[in-house]
């Protein structure tokens, strides 16, 4: 495999942009919540994620925006840096959007249920290391 330096330059930086937005965006949201244990910071990042997935997915189709480094830095870098949830409903959207209504169901509900698991067993495997 050949390594295409200004793909991962691109992933790579719009990651910096993408995680450093997210930090600061969840500083803001939960200020505005002094004392509050939920997680408003974390909710705001992820609603925030979607709707930035939304727009530029839409601009991207509708100008048919389609230089792959472009793609990837603000796809893959800034907003998969930003939120990986903006790209689980982005997909699932997707699947909706063609007709997969099924299958978009199951992905929902799929990831949700098993991430919740995936949590719970590494809690599971420190308590039982440590």
């Amino acid at each position: 495999m050949q390594t295409d330096w200004l793909k991962i330059l691109a992933v790579g930086s719009g990651g910096f942009i993408g995680a450093t937005g997210r930090y600061l965006i969840s500083l803001f949201a939960q200020s505005q919540f002094p004392g509050s244990t939920y997680p408003y910071g974390t909710t705001a990042a992820n609603l925030l994620g979607c709707l930035f997935i939304g727009l530029l997915a839409g601009l991207f189709q509708l100008k048919s925006w389609g230089h792959p480094e472009l793609r990837l830095f603000i796809f893959v870098g800034m907003l998969g840096g930003f939120t990986t949830f903006s790209t689980f409903s982005h997909e699932t959207f997707l699947l909706w959007e063609n007709g997969k209504l099924l299958m978009s169901l199951f992905n929902l509900g799929f990831q949700v249920f098993f991430g919740l698991i995936f949590v719970w067993l590494g809690y599971q495997l420190v308590r039982l290391v440590g």
